[in-house]
């Protein structure tokens, strides 16, 4: 028996309330692939567009900009001097 058939099979044993939900949740799976094929399309073009006009290195973030500085970790919060009157 193939998938299809079996299925056919199972559709003859349940009551029609049942098949409406399977009947709409088969729509959605249709509706939802047709959906995803065409955003791994889009995807896709705007992936060989953007390649296409940029140079190897624009995917690195910092290309052309200067790092983020972070606060020196080791620094003192607090200035030593104004450190002992706050003891």
């Amino acid at each position: 028996m193939t998938l299809k058939e079996l299925l056919l099979q199972e559709l003859d044993n349940v009551p029609d309330p049942l098949i409406v939900e399977v009947l709409d949740f088969l729509r959605f799976l249709k509706t939802k692939q047709i959906q995803d094929s065409q955003a791994l399309v889009e995807a896709h073009a705007s992936l060989d567009l953007t390649q296409s006009q940029s140079s190897p290195l624009s995917g690195y973030p910092l290309q052309g900009k200067e790092p983020y500085r972070y606060d020196d970790p080791f620094a003192p919060a607090v200035p030593l001097e104004e450190w002992d009157v706050l003891q």
